[in-house]
């Protein structure tokens, strides 16, 4: 079994190729020979630190011979049948439908695992937008998160950037800052700093914003330039308008350090106005704090956002300054109702002990469903598909002839003595 996959990169796909992994090596380790292939992903780093049993694992390309079983976790257009058995891995697109080709590529495999139903509708919804029938099976494992990382427990650490915010109370944002127009972005972070700005400027007392964010990269000019983005929106206002601060966490940090700054006393809430997303790894995780969440309830999310403040909208056509190859012009996704976000986060501030019991019920809902536990028993009815599957492809046999019954042949030492060999006398000339 060959994974191939962004395993060792901080991203998104890298999170879930890890969990994928994790439950292959702990669950089939005894019965599969696991090798793994480790691909970048865009320009995240490839800096997290992989077990040192998995960095044995490691193979390079070309692979010398078919394995039985190919796992690739990437977009489906990457999506290659290498193997005997083959599984793609991806949560699909932000978009409410996925290109024909990603269709087609997806049927190149036996198996597609994504981590959210939104996931799995889009590519039902897009076979039937494009009249391909799907030939594959489709199935929902979730993400989760890790139970002995993200803990009240676990809150020993430090984070010095966090003491030079004087404010109590906190908002928090993890995310990536994308390409589109004002409130385009695919996590709406321009559209959710406009209506922080618009909610709490001028007010007497005033919360802050963090943004845990960057672009692709963790570099001094990605920092620049977000930072370039947050004062192209303050200037959207008078110079005697009085604004909320805002502060940017821009850096690589681990998730224990992710873990601290959850459950800092400062962060009250998590927001986001994200447009759409395969799963939403940073709001389940805060989730685990008992802190409340305004989000929407759409998307990947939706699967484990039960007790949030969750903010109404409606679908909108994705704009042209945020359409790619894989986030297609012609699809939608989530714009929330920006007047009703404004009331909410307005609410949480004046009134978050109102709250509070509603954010301890969503703690509750996903530490019973969103372990490595609970999510684990999700995997072992995937891999016994795939057992099942592998059990019915022919196998090599060993090539069985008949045993001849052959003269027995005397020994080289029983061989008779041939006759010597007489010449004739010669004369001396």
């Amino acid at each position: 079994c060959i994974i191939t996959s962004p395993v060792a990169t901080q991203s998104g796909y890298g999170h879930h190729a890890r969990e994928i992994v994790d439950n292959f090596i702990e669950q089939k380790n005894d019965e599969w020979d696991i090798k793994l292939v480790s691909m970048p992903w865009g320009h995240t780093p490839l800096t997290f630190p992989i077990p040192i049993d998995w960095q044995k694992r490691i193979i390079s390309l070309p692979i010398k011979e078919q394995p039985d079983i190919w796992v690739q976790v990437t977009i489906p257009n990457e999506f290659q049948a290498v193997g005997k058995y083959n599984i793609g891995v991806t949560a699909v697109t932000e978009g409410d439908i996925c290109s024909r080709e990603w269709i087609e590529s997806i049927n190149r495999m036996n198996l597609i695992i994504v981590p959210s139903e939104f996931a799995k509708k889009v590519l039902v919804d897009s076979g039937v937008k494009y009249n391909i029938s799907i030939t594959c099976d489709i199935q929902v494992v979730s993400e989760y998160f890790d139970e002995s990382i993200y803990t009240k427990k676990n809150t020993n650490i430090h984070i010095e950037e966090l003491d030079e915010i004087h404010e109590s109370f906190c908002y928090l944002f993890v995310g990536h800052w994308l390409q589109g127009v004002l409130g385009e972005d695919r996590k709406n972070l321009s559209g959710l700093i406009k209506t922080f700005f618009d909610t709490f400027k001028n007010s007497q007392k005033m919360p802050a914003l963090i943004l845990k964010c960057s672009g692709a990269t963790y570099s001094v000019t990605d920092q620049w330039d977000i930072e370039r983005k947050i004062v192209e929106l303050q200037e959207l206002y008078s110079e005697s308008a009085k604004l909320p601060n805002i502060y940017l966490l821009h850096g690589d940090l681990f998730d224990q350090e992710m873990n601290a700054l959850y459950n800092h006393k400062k962060v009250k809430a998590m927001v986001s106005f994200t447009k759409g997303e395969g799963f939403g790894r940073p709001l389940l995780e805060f989730g685990t704090t008992g802190k409340p969440i305004i989000a929407p309830h759409y998307s990947g999310q939706a699967d484990f956002l039960k007790s949030v403040i969750a903010l109404p909208g409606g679908l909108t056509p994705v704009h042209a300054s945020a359409a790619n190859k894989w986030i297609l012009p012609e699809s939608k996704w989530f714009t929330p109702d920006y007047n009703v976000a404004k009331k909410e986060m307005k609410n949480l501030y004046k009134h978050y002990n109102k709250y509070l019991p509603m954010a301890r019920e969503q703690k509750k809902f996903i530490e019973n469903t969103f372990t490595k536990k609970a999510i684990s028993k999700q995997y072992e009815d995937v891999l016994s598909i795939v057992q099942k599957s592998i059990d019915k492809l022919p196998q090599m046999q060993s090539l069985q002839l008949p045993k001849l019954d052959l003269p027995k042949l005397k020994s080289v030492t029983d061989k008779p003595k041939l006759p010597e060999l007489k010449l004739p006398k010669l004369n001396k000339v």
